[in-house]
């Protein structure tokens, strides 16, 4: 039987509102004032329209639940070129509230849902799409043409990443819903979807290469309580993982610039991807290579977070956990985290990209010769859409390394298994996670000459 229309989940209460709005009809004669005019423009919303735009703010918010930059191009192409309506529409029924303005050149109006819409019935339920437009422009299965070609791309590119995104991967819909039952509200909507994405089985995924190289999915967008209700032919899964991969890839792509130690094709790739002018910069400037060996030492044989955290001062610990003082902006704030741990985890990685802060400075004291050839990097000039020259570097190294050889390697070795990835993770059933991790292993010590399971660690989903 031939499907009549597209379904997407949408909040019971909001749907419910909605219709009561439009008086349970398609159709909803709307006035509202453009910026700049003084006269009100009329104009006839369609209730799938409506409804599609909530599902799409939800969607591609930020994982963090706090909202999303709207850039009118991509509204135009992936939803409707007349947006504006809709978008005032809902600022009206104060389900939206635009947060931050746009900045010609820089930034797109940020946009983030409201208590109201919040406090509506949570649960989750699924609303047919049919609008004939709409349902076009999402080519009847809920891809954007843009989307379509991204996963056109990734097959081309990492097909055996990507080739067992199909009706054998699943989540356990009562469990995961039941899991998120205890998560922040705006977490709740954004895990909501992407729990029932899982069950429309349609996949969507995107490599991006003029940022971090990446390979982004629904599993790299899934929260991690929930990746215990994910299977694959009704088998659970597993994780083989890259422990501090930023650190280690900056330790391994300065290595390859001053000593060369590596297989060539490690070594090319890092000359390719620098370029010769900078890495010329960075020899000119020298390293100290004791300073560097000892980085790399705590890094591959004991616990880099635990070492700096014994190296640098910080704030006592409080009731709401370790914390620092972020002094990104005019105005300062804290920031906790539940470890001290998980605390100098992100002081590391704004040492690298730029960040700042008291315990960033004390962190950059420790290795001045690393942090010389980090800043020569960063001041550089920009290399790819990335804020920072060194996320590029170092993420576009990692996933040539994980992504693009081992993986690869993995999926030739092991003909009969599913092959995922998390970003610096490779995911396959977990019966076998113990002969997949010791082939990584093997591999990595094939292009780095570094053995050590510390490192390469393996995890039960």
């Amino acid at each position: 039987m031939k499907q009549v229309g597209l379904p997407i989940p949408i909040r019971q209460g909001v749907l419910k509102y909605i219709e009561n709005k439009f008086n349970n009809g398609k159709v909803l004669p709307y006035e509202y004032r453009a910026k700049g005019k003084e006269e009100k423009i009329k104009s006839n919303l369609q209730k799938d329209l409506v409804i599609y735009l909530i599902f799409y703010l939800i969607k591609y918010t930020e994982e963090e639940g706090h909202g999303i930059y709207l850039n009118s191009k991509n509204l135009k192409k992936n939803f409707l070129y007349d947006y504006k309506p809709y978008l005032s529409f809902l600022e009206d029924l104060d389900f939206i509230i635009l947060g931050k303005k746009y900045i010609v050149g820089n930034r797109s109006n940020f946009y983030g849902l409201t208590n109201t819409f919040y406090d509506l019935d949570s649960k989750y339920i699924t609303y047919q799409i049919t609008n004939v437009n709409l349902l076009k422009k999402l080519n009847g299965i809920g891809l954007t043409e843009e989307q379509i070609l991204n996963n056109e791309f990734c097959k081309r590119e990492r097909n055996h990443l990507v080739k067992s995104f199909d009706e054998n991967l699943k989540i356990d819909l009562a469990k995961a819903l039941e899991e998120i039952k205890n998560l922040n509200k705006q977490l709740v909507d954004f895990n909501s979807i992407t729990i029932y994405q899982y069950q429309s089985q349609v996949w969507s995924y995107n490599i991006k290469k003029n940022t971090d190289n990446r390979l982004h999915t629904i599993i790299t967008r899934t929260n991690k309580k929930l990746l215990k209700h994910i299977t694959y032919r009704g088998k659970r899964l597993g994780e083989i993982d890259f422990k501090t991969s930023q650190p280690l890839f900056l330790f391994l792509m300065l290595k390859s610039v001053f000593e060369k130690p590596y297989n060539n094709v490690i070594n090319t790739f890092i000359s390719k991807k620098l370029g010769a002018e900078l890495i010329k910069k960075l020899k000119d400037n020298g390293i100290n290579l004791d300073e560097l060996n000892e980085f790399g030492n705590i890094i591959i044989n004991k616990d880099i977070y635990l070492h700096v955290a014994e190296n640098i001062k910080i704030n006592p610990k409080t009731d709401l956990g370790f914390y620092y003082i972020d002094k990104s902006s005019k105005e300062f704030s804290e920031k906790y985290f539940d470890t001290k741990r998980d605390l100098i985890k992100n002081v590391v990685m704004r040492s690298l990209y730029n960040g700042k802060g008291d315990e960033v400075y004390e962190f950059r004291k420790l290795f001045p010769s690393i942090f010389d050839s980090v800043n020569i990097i960063n001041k550089y000039k920009k290399v790819s859409q990335s804020k920072n020259n060194l996320s590029h570097f170092l993420q576009s190294f990692e996933a040539h390394v994980i992504l693009d050889l081992i993986a690869k390697e993995v999926d030739c070795r092991f003909k009969k298994i599913p092959l995922f990835s998390k970003h610096d993770s490779l995911i396959t059933y977990n019966s076998i996670i113990d002969e997949v991790q010791n082939f990584v292993i093997s591999r990595f010590k094939y292009y780095f000459n570094i053995e050590n399971d510390r490192l390469i660690t393996k995890k039960s989903w």
